[in-house]
């Protein structure tokens, strides 16, 4: 961020959040790729936490994160309080918001740089913690929650997300990409039923949470957040967040003895493939934007080539298996 913009930041943060703010340091917190997340330290010491947009990255939208974290928050879920909003981009030219910054492990998120260990490294308490927050997370009814898409009832829940993301590459692509067409056809005709709607994070696992003591205080990064199947949230942590953290079998029996939560082996393949599916389309979305110089950090290059075929390469390896 040059320094026009750090001033305008400082202006209105200190007009729309705290006067202290007007004085303040601005650290860039260098992990993640779907938003733009700057650690504010005033001179009193007071601290925030800015969460900017890059010009639309993974195809998601600050304004419906903010939303629904605020309904998250007035039901008492464990997330950061937001304390202002700008959705327009009148302030830097992105839409960003701001929400407290809440002090643990859990760099991913930037809500706390943390000190300096791996937010990926859990025990097993602060793993069972996570576990029990995603369950009550599923347990919300998120009708009212703001969020973008609701579905007509369960049971299109699971083909209108897979819709979704399918609008979502087609729209960065520069033509018909045949692969990302037959595995939207396959996870459309074999989506699993679905009683209930509920609130999925759509990007759940370690890095994503913040925690202490063996207890979630935040969990973060909610730009994937919709109403859905539980099962893509506990299938995310297993094959892609937690997969890093402990082995699949520790998950497995977290997942029984928590949250009540099994599938069966075809199931387990069927979110795996949802979940490639899904960030194969986020991703080429970054190709597009870097091409088009809305967003030209070379890492948006790499996450729309190198990183959407490894997803597809995934992809096709399942649903042909």
């Amino acid at each position: 961020m040059n320094e026009a913009r750090r001033d305008a930041l400082a202006e209105w943060l200190a007009t729309s959040v705290d006067p202290c703010l007007r004085d303040s340091t601005m650290r860039r917190i260098g992990v993640g790729h779907s938003r733009a997340m700057y650690c504010v330290t005033a001179s009193s010491g007071q601290r925030v936490v800015v969460r900017v947009e890059q010009g639309g990255v993974f195809g998601t939208a600050g304004a419906e994160e903010c939303r629904v974290m605020r309904s998250l928050h007035a039901a008492g879920y464990p997330v950061a309080r937001i304390l202002a909003e700008d959705p327009a981009g009148d302030v830097i030219g992105q839409p960003l918001f701001v929400m407290e910054f809440i002090d643990g492990v859990g760099q991913d998120s930037g809500t706390a740089p943390g000190n300096g260990a791996d937010e990926r490294v859990l025990d097993q308490p602060t793993a069972a913690a996570f576990v029990d927050a995603l369950a009550r997370l599923h347990a919300l009814d998120g009708s009212d929650f703001g969020f973008d898409i609701v579905p007509d009832s369960p049971s299109t829940a699971t083909a209108g997300q897979v819709e979704r993301w399918h609008q979502v590459c087609r729209a960065a692509s520069s033509g018909p990409d045949p692969l990302i067409d037959e595995a939207a056809a396959w996870l459309t005709h074999h989506a699993p039923p679905l009683d209930r709607l509920a609130v999925v994070h759509g990007d759940a696992g370690p890095g994503n949470f913040v925690h202490r003591h063996g207890t979630v205080a935040a969990v973060t990064d909610w730009e994937f957040a919709h109403l859905g199947d539980p099962a893509e949230d506990f299938a995310f942590c297993l094959t892609m967040r937690g997969a890093r953290t402990m082995l699949r079998e520790a998950w497995l029996e977290l997942f029984r003895e928590r949250a009540g939560f099994e599938l069966s082996e075809n199931a387990w393949r069927y979110w795996e493939a949802f979940n490639l599916f899904k960030g194969a389309c986020a991703n080429r979305t970054c190709l597009d934007l870097f091409e088009r110089g809305i967003n030209p950090a070379p890492d948006m290059a790499i996450i729309g080539t190198a990183l959407h075929q490894t997803f597809l390469r995934r992809l096709v390896d399942i649903v042909h298996r």
